[in-house]
């Protein structure tokens, strides 16, 4: 398809450098140019060989501008306002022939050749363009057969071949071109060959232009009337009448959907021009660039990232062309391919929003390969810089970049530095709540440090974290406990992580038995426990779904049907005139079938994500018996101890303090009441009851 568009685009430049007949050059010439990718420079000379002159209004600036057109080519068409005639014996110089980029050496040299080479090398454009249609060399040919053999020929009305699809006969010299016509029921060629006939044939069809219904929907959409632009582009887009503008038609649609609040059916519209790639013309990078804006406001990427493997990144908009490195670069990511995934995180730029991101991602990839040193140097260069974007976004990755420093550190088996940086996390951070249990390791692998472990546990069982899935800190509080030789304590710890997370493995055993089986669909769990209706959430806790919902298998997916069910909700309050026409009632039936979709696949990562859940409980219930194992020995043990030697029993069992205070901190006793300012400041102060 690349060389198609390359053939097509090399016969089109070959077109414009023809000095004779001149023919009548217009603005949608000039958007048609633009929009294959024609240089400025090339359009610039041709617009100075025409005898056209230009009186451009501010609306047809605006309307130039909008659709890609540069501010040199407007100038030079401003340039022949006034002037009348001009003589078309200016000649083009050599340095402004048509240079078309392509991946291929064997094909770029052409596209740099003087005029009078390229119509000296026919032979060679055009054993191009006979690999793809051998049968069609002459105009009697094209008359059977004048449609390109690719997936848009088939269609049922005829048009007009773009300018861009402009293909070189073998039969024709080098100073004139055939156009082809393309047919939804069938093909037809010239029915004249008189030369005069085709001349004038040749002036009407260079360029198959705009129809005015499309370009009212440009103008439609100007005047933000949404509504309208929606329904008309409805009917077009379902009438096939326009297939060659069917991407433009697309573009509005969701232009205008996008403006009503709609994203997610705007980004079904937007990808339909991105699947046509550069040969949508303009409107390609203009629907990538809102693919990626709807992608960083709902803050889920993933009709992005289906999108992005397809699109060579020399296509990229420059405008978005860091934001499509970033995202390729998290979709390596997540496959593993990490050499890519370095590459693509690599390109972006210091002023992009996305390269602190970008730069955490290397870290962890580093970190990963065992590069430490690199790793460290990524992570503390994000803590330290300044950086673009949202404020939100940069706090959360620099607090991310922290905890990961502390886990280095932790990795080496430097306990006390790593407590330092995960105390760095503020308290209002997302992250809060791993650090403190992070940190809790930290201090139970140090030097006894075990108040200050005991302290951040503390804090974690308070009901502020309720929200919190962390039943691990229960576990590791028991082991803390049974370090200093507290072992009623660590008795009562078991008892209590058994009362409570027994239920909860029991009833993710019942949940999940008919979905594992393949019994009920998967699809059904999602509706079950997130449905409206549903009163089967209660049998677990919000901790759990918390869990889950972190989890980007599922949150992706699950906020995609809350997106779709509020713009279902929208179509049902608009006017009966929208949403009873044709427009509202297919919108509302793709969105339905959209949302069946993305209940599938929530359903299938919940139902992973609550096996995960219910397994890590097994897991920790194995824990939990072997600790009470271990107690049970040791706490025979300390007993026999005091029986041989009873003066070794601590004197201050059964005292009592209110309160104590030294030059740094203020002692008092827990009185099972937690105020949020105590928050992360608890500290054991008793030292246990183990002996020397």
């Amino acid at each position: 398809m690349m060389r198609r568009v390359l053939v097509s685009t090399i016969a089109f430049l070959a077109l414009l450098a023809t000095a004779a007949p001149a023919w009548a050059l217009t603005l949608d010439d000039i958007k048609e140019m633009v929009a294959v990718g024609v240089p400025d420079n090339i359009i610039v000379s041709t617009i100075a060989n025409s005898e056209e002159t230009f009186n451009l209004s501010s609306a047809e600036i605006v309307e130039l501008t909008t659709t890609g057109v540069s501010a040199s080519v407007i100038e030079a068409l401003q340039a022949t306002s006034g002037q009348g005639g001009r003589s078309d014996s200016t000649t083009r110089p050599a340095e402004e022939e048509p240079r078309v980029r392509d991946r291929s050496d064997s094909r770029s040299g052409d596209d740099s050749r003087s005029r009078d080479d390229s119509r000296s090398r026919d032979d060679s454009r055009s054993r191009d363009d006979s690999r793809s249609r051998d049968d069609s060399r002459t105009r009697d040919d094209s008359r059977s057969r004048d449609a390109e053999p690719d997936s848009r020929s088939s269609r049922d009305e005829p048009e007009e071949e773009p300018r861009s699809r402009t293909r070189r006969s073998d039969s024709d010299d080098g100073d004139s071109l055939t156009r082809r016509r393309r047919s939804r029921r069938g093909s037809r060629g010239d029915d004249d060959d008189d030369d005069d006939a085709g001349e004038s044939r040749s002036r009407r069809s260079k360029v198959k232009k705009t129809p005015k219904e499309v370009k009212a929907l440009a103008a439609l959409h100007k005047e933000k009337k949404y509504t309208t632009v929606t329904a008309k582009a409805w009917d077009l887009l379902e009438s096939g009448k326009y297939p060659e503008f069917e991407a433009k038609i697309h573009f509005y649609m969701g232009s205008s959907l996008k403006s009503m609040g709609m994203l997610h059916s705007a980004q079904v519209h937007f990808q339909e021009v991105v699947k046509v790639g550069p040969d949508a013309g303009s409107a390609f990078g203009a629907a990538l660039s809102k693919m990626v804006e709807i992608s960083e406001r709902t803050k889920d990427p993933i009709y992005l990232i289906k999108q992005i493997d397809k699109i060579s990144p020399d296509d990229y908009p420059g405008k978005v062309k860091d934001d499509l490195y970033y995202y390729q670069g998290v979709r390596d990511f997540e496959r593993g391919d990490y050499a890519r995934a370095k590459r693509n995180f690599s390109k972006l730029g210091k002023s992009s929003d996305h390269y602190i991101q970008a730069r955490y991602h290397l870290g962890v990839i580093y970190n990963a390969q065992d590069r430490k040193k690199a790793a460290m140097k990524a992570f503390i260069g994000i803590v330290k810089g300044e950086f673009n974007g949202d404020a939100d976004d940069i706090t959360n990755v620099k607090n991310l970049a922290a905890i990961n420093i502390a886990r280095i550190r932790y990795g080496v088996e430097q306990f006390g530095k790593s407590a330092e940086f995960y105390a760095r996390i503020p308290r209002d951070s997302t992250y809060w709540s791993t650090s403190l249990y992070e940190a809790a390791w930290a201090h139970f692998m140090g030097e006894n440090q075990e108040s200050k472990a005991l302290g951040n546990l503390m804090t974690l069982s308070s009901p502020f974290f309720e929200r919190v899935w962390l039943p691990e800190s229960s576990i590791l509080e028991a082991l803390t406990y049974y370090r200093i030789c507290e072992y009623k304590e660590v008795q009562k710890l078991l008892d209590g992580f058994k009362a409570k997370y027994g239920p909860i493995q029991e009833s993710l055993d019942e949940i999940l038995a008919p979905y594992e089986s393949g019994e009920r669909p998967v699809r059904d769990l999602y509706q079950r426990l997130y449905g409206v209706d549903s009163k089967d959430f209660r049998k677990l806790p919000v901790s759990v779904y918390s869990r889950v919902e972190a989890n980007r298998s599922f949150q992706g997916p699950h906020n995609r049907v809350l997106q779709i069910e509020k713009e279902l909700a929208r179509v049902r309050g608009m006017k009966a005139s929208w949403s009873e026409a044709p427009v509202g009632r297919g919108i509302a039936e793709e969105l339905s079938k959209q949302r069946k979709i993305y209940m599938k696949f929530a359903g299938a990562a919940l139902t992973l994500q609550l096996g995960a859940v219910r397994d890590q409980v097994a897991d920790l219930m194995g824990q939990e018996a072997l600790i009470r194992f271990e107690v049970v020995s040791g706490e025979y043990q300390k007993y026999a101890d005091r029986f041989r030697n009873p003066e070794a029993a601590d004197v201050n069992e059964a005292v009592e303090f209110d309160f104590a205070t030294n030059p740094e901190l203020i002692f008092w006793p827990f009185n099972e009441e937690y105020w949020q300012d105590e928050l992360g400041y608890y500290e054991r102060v008793e030292p246990g009851d183990c002996k020397e």
